[in-house]
């Protein structure tokens, strides 16, 4: 059995670390935004090195509405400079993507992998639904390629029936 003063012991540490937990929780602070003057938790807010507080003066929603006005406003000029950035910088593009490709091969065919792992249900629905909507088309394609690989599709089942011969000897 425990005595009185080993209880009042064990109940002031524990008093003192649940004060200390209650000075390491910080409280959750609010800012008002400058655009729709709402008071918003400061989660609410993009980080801003360069402000004093830290954060940005204009909550995320205000933000995210002034870039969409800004972009709509401005379209076929932004979309004009994407162009002609895509025109002039091209081969410095491909050449990094390549290299990128090159350089990381294996853990991007990993990748693609455990991607195609996650959502193999999803893609066979969409591939499905592709064939259902252009049977026909696909149809076609199906039958330029055998006319196309004629010699090729000879040549596997010849290949087939050659293995299948010895297999079914053995």
């Amino acid at each position: 059995m425990k005595r009185s003063f080993e209880f009042d012991t064990l109940f002031s540490d524990i008093e003192q670390r649940l004060e200390e937990r209650k000075d390491s929780i910080k409280p959750i602070k609010f800012k008002v935004c400058s655009e729709c003057k709402q008071k918003k938790p400061i989660f609410k807010f993009s980080v801003n090195k360069r402000n004093l507080e830290g954060r940005t003066n204009i909550c995320k929603e205000c933000r995210s509405r002034e870039y969409l006005r800004y972009y709509y406003q401005n379209r076929e000029r932004i979309l004009i400079k994407c162009k002609e950035y895509r025109d002039t910088d091209k081969g410095n593009r491909s050449a990094y993507s390549e290299n990128y490709r090159k350089d990381n091969r294996e853990r991007l065919k990993k990748k693609a992998g455990e991607w195609y792992k996650k959502n193999r249900k999803a893609i066979k629905k969409r591939n499905l639904k592709y064939y259902q909507e252009n049977k026909e088309a696909c149809l076609a394609i199906r039958e330029l390629w055998r006319e196309k690989n004629k010699e090729g599709i000879k040549k596997y089942n010849r290949e087939y029936k050659r293995k299948q011969r010895i297999k079914n000897k053995n």
